[in-house]
């Protein structure tokens, strides 16, 4: 067996070495733990999720437009509807998340006619669906998906942006990642956000729990 003498000079440089090391490592965790909520957040939205736990989340003001071709404020929108909304992202060709949650949002929207026929609420409540693809989604799919959804306007409504260039920060305040798939179609990730009429984002629901969302609406609109 060979062994490697190690000399007065030698020793000192691999400690050193190993030091430098040691302490790049160490930096990189702290940043990772800070960057992640102390590794309690791994993903945007666990991250988004996090934040809007200890406080409601300011939305910024993006330029929408409605299915009869309106064009909106998101700010001016929320303020003039006066409701909490449970938000959803969408874009109006996909067959596959999308469909599964406008199903579900078609069971919501029931839901909240029955409670308001019954006057357990009192339209505070509302659905939103917002298409983060303004390149395909114009006033015209919009129509075209409501009529699909069986949209009441009285209790959901579906909007899109008016500008693609603001898809990053629509996308960025929600915590949603967009990744493109085959077909021109795209992957991201998909939870309820409750909004109130503040333009703040003050709750994520999982998809899973669609009554939580609800629950959680209605206690945000409590007077």
């Amino acid at each position: 067996m060979n062994y490697v003498a190690l000399d007065a000079t030698t020793s000192p440089r691999l400690f050193k070495t190993f030091a430098a090391s040691t302490a790049v490592l160490l930096t990189g965790l702290a940043l990772l733990l800070h960057a992640t909520e102390q590794g309690s957040a791994f993903t945007t939205e666990a991250l988004r999720r996090s934040q809007v736990e200890r406080a409601p989340q300011a939305l910024p003001d993006l330029a929408l437009l409605d299915a009869n071709g309106t064009p909106h404020n998101l700010h001016a929108w929320l303020r003039s509807n006066n409701k909490v909304w449970v938000v959803n992202f969408i874009y109006t060709r996909c067959q596959t998340v999308c469909s599964a949650q406008g199903a579900t949002y078609q069971q919501l929207q029931a839901d909240l006619q029955t409670q308001a026929a019954n006057k357990a609420q009192h339209g505070s409540v509302g659905l939103l669906s917002i298409s983060f693809d303004p390149e395909h989604d114009n006033a015209a799919a919009l129509s075209d998906y409501a009529q699909r959804m069986r949209i009441d306007p009285a209790t959901w409504q579906v909007l899109t942006l008016r500008k693609a260039s603001d898809r990053q920060r629509l996308l960025d305040a929600f915590g949603i990642v967009v990744l493109p798939a085959p077909l021109g179609e795209f992957e991201h990730n998909a939870a309820f956000h409750i909004v109130n009429a503040k333009a703040q984002l003050v709750g994520i629901i999982d998809l899973a729990t669609p009554s939580l969302a609800l629950d959680a609406a209605k206690r945000e609109a409590a007077p």
